[in-house]
């Protein structure tokens, strides 16, 4: 990137971030703070903001200023540990027109509105890339199952296995829906025509509308085979009652005759 764009840099934690534990760490520097995220300052020109689905992005920073915050936040073991959770995106102000390339955006103003609108883009895209991933392990251990069930006739996986992996399936689809709203505009876009095509334009550029269908879609075809799967064991589970039953009975009918014999 030319010297003249300053660039966005966001990370993945891969878990829940604690907001009011940030808060408190960061003190001084948090400028607004929200239930979803905590916007602070890191001196001109330099900004940081922790979304509490596992997202934090800096803006105009050094990765010696990144891996300080870190620290600092205890959020992490090890800062190179999050490299492939992470994606970078540059903002530069130039005259004319919105221009977007593959690794940065053209604008002719760049405000602190900017910068966060385009931090909660590249959040949200970095976080659909972990949730991508997620549904994409899920979803082969589901072909694995399937394998299985065609070459030899039943899951060797047991049914508290498939109830845990159905949980870990939920939780995630939950996760996204309860912090992703892909769909909604930052408020602060509402009455501002120039925000709104920033953003707009941003969500664009991530394709975060078709990603997130996408990773849906995923986890539709996730539950309808654990549905199929749990309606398996249900019958399996009938027909041992069943069998149980019929043996009750025949024990008690050998009960009866053997006495009447006697």
């Amino acid at each position: 990137m030319p010297d003249s764009i300053n660039t966005l840099r966001a990370f993945h934690v891969q878990h829940a971030i604690n907001l009011k534990e940030c808060k408190a760490t960061l003190s001084t520097m948090v400028a607004e703070t929200s239930s979803m995220d905590l916007f602070f300052s890191l001196g001109e020109g330099k900004y940081g903001r922790i979304f509490n689905y596992g997202v934090v992005v800096f803006y105009g920073c050094t990765q010696e200023v990144i891996s300080k915050i870190f620290m600092e936040l205890a959020i992490v073991k090890d800062v190179n540990e999050l490299e492939y959770y992470s994606d970078d995106f540059g903002i530069r102000q130039s005259e004319g027109d919105y221009k977007i390339n593959f690794h940065y955006i053209s604008l002719p103003e760049i405000n602190e509105e900017v910068i966060r609108i385009a931090m909660l883009n590249l959040g949200q895209s970095l976080a659909l890339k972990y949730y991508d991933t997620v549904s994409q392990d899920l979803l082969t251990s589901i072909r694995g199952f399937t394998g299985e069930l065609e070459t030899r006739g039943r899951l060797r996986i047991g049914q508290r296995s498939i109830l845990k992996f159905v949980g870990k399936a939920l939780n995630t689809q939950n996760r996204i829906a309860e912090n992703l709203y892909i769909f909604d505009a930052p408020a602060v876009t509402w009455e501002n025509e120039y925000l709104e095509k920033v953003n707009l334009t941003l969500s664009k550029h991530f394709e975060l509308s078709a990603r997130y269908r996408s990773i849906d879609s995923t986890f539709k075809i996730i539950k309808d085979n654990l549905s199929a799967y749990l309606d398996l064991y249900h019958h399996k589970e009938s027909s041992k009652l069943e069998w149980i039953i019929i043996i009750l009975i025949l024990v008690e009918v050998l009960d009866t005759f053997i006495s009447k014999m006697l």
